[in-house]
């Protein structure tokens, strides 16, 4: 559990790394905020349509990267 959890907190870092500063996403991100909040940000910033959405593109960045 401890090994997906860092390796979760990476794919976070990288998703990071990709949004500019400014985002309300990257600012949830950098606030260690929940989930929910993060993908409602993402919503609002355009990046998903929906939270399915966003948890469905960073289970594929979770599986590319295993």
């Amino acid at each position: 559990m401890t090994q997906s959890v860092s390796h979760l907190q990476e794919v976070i870092a990288q998703l990071r790394q990709m949004l500019p500063k400014n985002t309300a996403t990257a600012q949830a991100i950098d606030q260690y905020e929940p989930w929910e909040r993060i993908a409602m940000k993402a919503i609002n910033d355009g990046y998903v349509e929906s939270a399915d959405e966003f948890v469905r593109s960073v289970e594929v960045c979770l599986r590319c990267s295993a």
